[in-house]
C-alpha cells in the first residue's frame, strides 16, 4: 500500500457498560507506536446510541487532521496489529480499511487487501465498525456531514435496520457511515478489507442489540488462527501446486 505517510489518530469508542480493562489493553497496545498518535477514549456516557457516539468519536479524533483508526471496545489486538496498521497506506480510491472482517471476504482467503464497494456484499452497507482505518479526506467529510439526513434515513440498509431492531436507527452506525461514503466520498468511495484480520471481535453480548450473540459476528481470517494453523503457508503451497498442474 503506497502513498504519503500521515499520522494515525486512534479513538476507542466505549460505554459505561463495558469492562474498562479491555479498553485499556487496546489503548496500551497503540501507545508509543511510531506514526500513531496517543489513543483517545471516547465514552458514550449519555447512552445516545452507536450512531451519534460513532459520529462524535470520529469528529473528536478528526481534529488532529490525520487518518483516524476507529476502534470499538469489544476487540482484542494481535501483537503484530499496531505496527502493521502504522505501516498501512491507502490505495487510490479507498476511503476505509477494515482490520476486523466478519462478512466481506471468505475465510481462508490469501493475505492481501481486498477492495469492495462501500455498500458491502448485500448492497446495503458494510457490516461492523470494530476496527476501521479512515482516510483523512473521508474523516473531513464525515465531520461535516449530516449523519441523519433524509438521504441517509431513507437508505435501504438504514430502513432494514430500523424494521429489524425497532430502535429508530439509533444504533445503526456502520451502515450510516457506508451510505455517507457512498454518497459523499468523492474520489474515495471504496471499502477495503485487510486479510488477515488484525483484531478479533470478542463482544459475545452486543451492547447495541441485547440478546444477540456472536454467531455471524465472528471474525474471519483472524491472524492468530491463521498463524496457529499455518494457513498462509498452506495457501502458498496450494498455489504452487496449481501452477505446476
Amino acid at each position: 500500500m503506497k502513498g504519503e505517510t500521515v499520522t494515525i489518530q486512534p479513538v476507542i469508542l466505549t460505554t459505561a457498560r463495558r469492562n474498562y480493562d479491555l479498553v485499556n489493553d487496546i489503548r496500551l497496545a497503540f501507545t508509543g507506536v511510531e506514526g500513531i498518535a496517543p489513543p483517545l477514549v471516547h465514552s458514550d456516557d449519555s447512552d445516545s446510541g452507536a450512531a451519534i457516539a460513532t459520529r462524535d468519536a470520529i469528529r473528536r479524533a478528526g481534529r488532529t487532521g490525520g487518518h483516524v483508526l476507529f476502534l470499538e471496545d469489544d476487540v482484542v489486538v494481535d501483537p503484530e496489529g499496531p505496527l502493521r496498521v502504522a505501516a498501512s497506506r491507502f490505495p487510490d480510491g479507498v476511503a476505509a480499511i477494515s482490520f476486523c472482517d466478519m462478512r466481506e471476504v471468505p475465510e481462508f482467503s490469501p493475505s492481501g487487501l481486498y477492495r469492495r464497494g462501500p455498500m458491502g456484499s448485500d448492497g446495503r452497507g458494510w457490516w461492523g465498525n470494530q476496527a476501521l482505518l479512515l482516510h483523512r479526506d473521508t474523516v473531513a467529510m464525515c465531520m461535516g456531514a449530516d449523519w441523519f439526513a433524509d438521504e441517509v434515513e431513507g437508505a435501504d440498509g438504514v430502513m432494514v435496520h430500523k424494521a429489524t431492531y425497532h430502535d429508530g436507527g439509533r444504533n445503526c452506525s456502520d451502515i450510516r457511515l457506508a451510505v455517507l461514503i457512498d454518497r459523499h466520498g468523492g474520489q474515495r468511495r471504496d471499502y477495503a478489507v485487510h486479510v488477515p484480520s488484525l483484531f478479533k471481535h470478542v463482544g459475545h453480548q452486543s451492547a447495541c442489540f441485547p440478546g444477540r450473540s456472536m454467531g455471524e459476528r465472528e471474525t474471519r481470517n483472524w491472524i492468530a488462527d491463521r498463524r496457529r494453523f499455518n494457513v498462509d503457508a498452506i495457501l502458498a503451497a496450494d498455489e504452487l501446486d496449481s501452477v505446476a498442474l
